[in-house]
């Protein structure tokens, strides 16, 4: 049944996906109502110093806290940067759909049969909806189970509109990857680009949420209409118009995305309108004396090289965006907290020092809430290296380097070792984005911590890589990817509620990010970057002898 049409099989394809992301993201609502209720309700403590940490202005930076001292406020408040993540699935899938089928050749086997191109493109866009529908659907149920069991009220009206909001936003991002897919040759350009956008889409969010007067800049990002409406919230009123806009943009976009695909060539982009029309050049032969061809380390580190300045310049301008609205935010806060000073003159020393950014250790611990986020991202970076890695071999792209006389030890190493350089990059760009706005802004830091914090994000992503690199061994790259981000993804959640539902220590010491800590605070601690370096390398040792004993793609 699931081959008659190109739709069944599409949609067979993400069978996997669907339960993973569905069951993987629908859990954590149940599990959070299960531990608010009870940490909340036997610890009085804990309600008092969770009710100070949300009247944090800082927190507003990356979700709004609204009745969180419910569980349904609570769940809504920690899943606001987690649901979102479903865009990634989304945005990969979407990429692969269309454009990864033309980059191996399986689309064209495909437009042979007596099929229309407008019929392939609207079936294989339908099942990524319908994926992402019963992805929400499974969020819904497994909100509205947990609920149930915890005794949460949470009508299952309520439960469906928080999975049918997730969708949606996905839903958004999935198209616009679509689009953006057609102007370029590769999947992963039009995932990493539309990645982009999902990252700017939490900037102007945040702008949005923290800068006074600034809600316009909000409203020019998805994500700003995905948190309008909070279904887990009682009480909390329902954005219809949020969810209508949401659809629509996601149904126009698409249409555009489908008609960029009809008018093109199969395997090249859609033509752009140029002003200047570039000459042709005449062909060149094969680059036999090519400098990136010189050894093996210097053809991964070029190869690597193209991503890493992308991602680099990415990352170190959201840094700098962030770093800038954290100086804002204290500036926005001198004129709310006035009458306190002069009603309180004790504290004016103190408010000052906060306010006027001028006091290094408060500017640190700030500055400690946006690296918490940036670690996340250098590990995604490194589940990006991983993936590339998979996608070689499996495409036969490992196929020529291992006909020259090198050992097959040497090619994965040195590939990881280009890796390894390129997520220095990364973190290098960290380092200077968050300096640079500083001294733009007048927030005085400590460099020394900044570049601790930064060089330490890099053993977290040599975990991750050499995770990938293990498991390319015995699995496809689509598993190896999903199998990552599944990892990433538990380990963030891992350290953001183990303390609060007071988990046991060794549950909190699986996360990677646990042990990266907080060296903007707390300095980097060597005992536990020597434990991530260690199982980096033991990791990447299994992943060695595998490769050099394997039939390559199998």
């Amino acid at each position: 049944m699931w081959f008659r049409s190109v739709f069944l099989k599409t949609l067979r394809d993400h069978r996997l996906p669907i339960l993973s992301w569905g069951l993987g993201m629908g859990v954590l609502a149940p599990m959070i109502f299960a531990g608010v209720s009870r940490v909340f309700a036997n610890s009085p403590r804990t309600r008092a110093e969770m009710l100070a940490l949300t009247r944090n202005p800082a927190m507003r930076l990356f979700a709004e806290p609204v009745d969180v001292l419910t569980p349904g406020g609570y769940a809504t408040w920690r899943l606001s940067l987690v649901l979102p993540l479903v865009a990634i699935w989304a945005l990969l899938t979407v990429s692969r759909t269309l454009r990864g089928e033309e980059e191996h050749g399986a689309l064209d086997l495909l437009l042979s049969v007596p099929r229309s191109r407008v019929r392939i493109a609207a079936e294989k866009v339908a099942a990524v909806a319908v994926s992402l529908l019963l992805i929400g659907a499974l969020i819904a149920l497994s909100a509205f189970a947990g609920a149930a069991a915890t005794g949460v009220d949470l009508g299952a009206g309520r439960a469906a509109l928080f999975g049918l909001n997730t969708t949606l936003f996905a839903l958004v991002f999935g198209a616009l990857a679509l689009i953006v897919s057609q102007f370029t040759h590769e999947a992963r350009t039009a995932a990493g680009i539309t990645g982009i956008l999902l990252g700017l889409s939490f900037v102007l969010t945040s702008a949005g949420r923290v800068l006074s007067g600034g809600e316009w800049i909000g409203r020019l990002s998805p994500l700003h209409y995905f948190e309008r409406n909070k279904p887990l919230v009682a009480g909390h009123a329902i954005d219809w118009s949020a969810m209508v806009l949401m659809a629509a943009a996601a149904l126009i976009l698409t249409a555009v995305g489908v008609v960029l695909f009809l008018r093109r060539d199969i395997g090249a982009p859609a033509a752009l309108p140029v002003l200047r029309p570039t000459p042709r050049r005449a062909p060149h032969g094969v680059p036999l004396r090519a400098w990136s061809l010189r050894s093996l380390f210097v053809r991964s580190a070029s190869t690597a090289a193209r991503p890493a300045l992308w991602w680099g310049a990415a990352v170190g301008c959201y840094t700098m965006l962030l770093t800038a609205l954290l100086r804002q935010l204290q500036s926005d806060l001198s004129d709310l907290i006035g009458d306190i000073t002069r009603s309180n003159p004790m504290y004016a020393a103190l408010i000052a020092r906060f306010t006027r950014g001028g006091d290094v250790t408060i500017n640190m611990g700030l500055l400690n809430l946006v690296f918490t986020l940036l670690v996340v991202v250098v590990a995604a970076f490194a589940v990006t290296t991983a993936s590339r890695w998979a996608n070689d071999e499996e495409a036969g792209r490992l196929d020529l380097v291992l006909g020259t006389p090198h050992p097959r030890r040497r090619v994965i190493l040195t590939h990881f070792g280009a890796a390894s350089l390129a997520m220095t990059m990364v973190a290098a760009s960290i380092f200077a984005g968050a300096v640079i706005a500083a001294a733009v802004v007048g927030m005085p830091l400590d460099r020394g911590r900044v570049a601790q914090a930064a060089i330490g994000m890099v053993p977290v992503g040599l975990v991750v890589a050499s995770a990938g690199y293990l498991l390319s061994g015995w699995l496809r790259a689509r598993a190896v990817t999903g199998i990552l981000i599944a990892l990433v993804i538990a380990s963030f959640l891992d350290t953001l509620l183990a303390r609060v539902f007071q988990w046991p220590d060794l549950l909190l010491q699986l996360s990677i990010f646990e042990h990266y800590g907080a060296p903007l605070v707390e300095g980097l601690r060597p005992p536990r970057v020597a434990g991530l370096l260690g199982v980096a390398a033991a990791a990447l040792t299994l992943a060695t002898v595998r490769f050099a004993r394997k039939d390559i793609a199998a």
